[in-house]
């Protein structure tokens, strides 16, 4: 395979001419057209605003049932519980969004934990919840 004329040769010449004439037209179009118009954006403050995956969260006091588009909480006197009721389609918006019920729920309690309270954590989809995301943090 030392012949320089073997087609494989002339093939592998061709890829590789190829490639560092897209990347060059590449860095080319990065350095002179991209990013000088991102740059003239953000100085003129035109920086495109994107919608967050998590909506900010605040500790507001709210008598009890609490709603939002995140959770819904409940208080049942007859059980002595507090029943939240989360949304969420994967795994990582229902823990994200029992966090935010978590938060709501000490703040309308006015209490650093939720140990001494009785709270049922349950899915308002058909999503099965490892029972770590069911059970509160007290230990």
């Amino acid at each position: 395979m030392n012949d320089l004329n073997h087609p494989i040769y002339k093939f592998y010449n061709a890829i590789l001419q190829g490639s560092i004439l897209i990347f060059s037209a590449a860095l080319v179009y990065f350095a002179f057209v991209y990013y000088p118009q991102a740059i003239r954006q953000y100085e003129s403050g035109n920086i495109p605003a994107q919608k967050p995956f998590v909506a900010p969260v605040s500790a507001v006091f709210q008598k009890l049932p609490i709603e939002t588009d995140a959770y819904r909480i409940t208080y049942e006197k007859d059980t002595n519980s507090y029943y939240v009721i989360i949304s969420g389609n994967t795994l990582d918006q229902y823990v994200i969004n029992q966090n935010g019920a978590r938060l709501a729920l000490m703040s309308a309690l006015s209490s650093e934990s939720l140990c001494t309270y009785n709270v049922v954590y349950v899915s308002s989809g058909n999503l099965q919840v490892p029972e770590q995301y069911k059970a509160s943090d007290c230990r």
